[in-house]
């Protein structure tokens, strides 16, 4: 599919823009899902995407969280981001971090994705990570805490790369040894000293993941405690704590774990505790792919005693602190994308999400919805209405 640069989109003199805000100047798709070809320049504060559901809301949403993060937030394969009959997709944006202006050009085709930063293509995706930088609010992550703890390292993994692109590179790492380990476990007779050595590494990735999860809890908490005591109620203490089931040891605490070598030697035990067990089920039984969150109100498990309320103020509480945490620790707003929250949230929590968004002096944000009057902002905005596949701006 032969390449053409969106009109409007080659780099423009810097704008005035605070040199912690991140905004997304121009987008064209093409032939992406069922959007055969949409050129927007959003408004720098609040775009409203309305529309019935299946008509491509969130296909817009995924094509701005695909030039941040090269995959998308959704289970996916590349031919199923290509409009159907096409032979690939292109997404390109123009896009401005504290005047510093890049073009971003992904290219979707059957065979992969590749990558473009100023027309150069990118060899290393942990040099691309960190160009924009996104973060995702929608339906399903409602539900994080009912689900299986794999949403829940997701939902901490993703905070944590928002704010340290390389933490990318660093999980890879430890799936890539894990993929082998898993690979030695299943013969019968592995080779003993390859093993040692995928011990070693399992250690080493496993450690450092586990050690950034933790130091990002211990700044994120309090801010989640203080949202959710505005969000909800002040009589309840709500509490976040990093949790790793394989561990045989119960008085094991956050505070036992406040070095890497600390980590390093409670993976070691595992590891020697666990064995005989790996090798007759075939596969790695510890390690930071297995750990959880564990949350609770007045220290009462939240999946098991809390009321549809307090878990959906739980959650709310937890992607307003996500996004605190970055721009009072990292100073930058990130581009936020939610997808139809409001009609999962009830009027009170609604109201508490909106009057937020717009608290903050600055961020541009990407809001879907079915009903336009579930989006309670008035100024600073722009609505779009999306049909088949049509996106076209309107006025309020």
């Amino acid at each position: 599919m032969a390449h053409q640069r969106i009109r409007g989109l080659n780099p423009q003199t810097p704008s005035p823009l605070n040199p912690h805000q991140m905004l997304l100047e121009a987008l064209r798709l093409q032939d992406f899902r069922n959007l055969e070809h949409v050129e927007l320049e959003p408004h720098p504060r609040f775009n409203i995407l309305a529309g019935e559901n299946g008509q491509g809301k969130t296909n817009l949403l995924e094509a701005v969280y695909l030039l941040s993060a090269v995959k998308s937030f959704r289970p996916q394969t590349n031919a199923d981001l290509i409009r159907f009959g096409e032979d690939g997709a292109t997404l390109e944006a123009r896009v401005d971090r504290g005047g510093s202006e890049r073009i971003v050009r992904l290219e979707v085709s059957g065979r992969g994705k590749k990558i473009f930063l100023n027309d150069n293509p990118v060899r290393q995706l942990s040099d691309f990570f960190g160009t924009v930088n996104v973060v995702m609010f929608g339906p399903e992550d409602i539900a994080i805490l009912k689900g299986s703890p794999s949403e829940r390292r997701r939902f901490i993994d993703r905070a944590i790369f928002n704010a340290l692109p390389a933490f990318a590179t660093e999980t890879q790492h430890y799936e890539d040894v894990l993929g082998q380990r898993n690979a030695l476990l299943k013969d019968h007779s592995p080779d003993q000293s390859l093993l040692n050595v995928y011990d070693e590494q399992l250690i080493q990735y496993g450690a450092r993941i586990i050690e950034r999860r933790l130091k990002f809890l211990s700044h994120f908490r309090p801010i989640m405690q203080r949202t959710f005591r505005a969000i909800f109620d002040e009589a309840f203490e709500a509490d976040i704590h990093y949790h790793m089931k394989w561990s045989d040891r119960d008085d094991l605490t956050e505070a036992d774990l406040d070095s890497r070598l600390a980590i390093e030697r409670v993976l070691q035990e595992g590891l020697e505790r666990t064995r005989r067990d790996e090798r007759m089920r075939g596969y790695t039984l510890i390690g930071p792919h297995r750990d959880d969150l564990k949350t609770t109100l007045n220290g009462r498990d939240v999946k098991t005693y809390a009321s549809q309320g307090q878990h959906r103020a739980f959650v709310l509480a937890m992607k307003i602190a996500e996004i605190t945490h970055l721009e009072e620790r990292y100073h930058f707003a990130p581009i936020l994308l939610l997808d139809d929250v409001s009609s999962e949230l009830d009027r009170e929590r609604n109201r508490f999400l909106f009057d937020f968004l717009r608290s903050r002096m600055e961020g541009q944000v990407f809001i879907t919805t079915t009903h336009r009057d579930y989006i309670l902002l008035d100024e600073d905005v722009q609505t779009y209405r999306v049909s088949s596949g049509e996106i076209e701006a309107i006025t309020d």
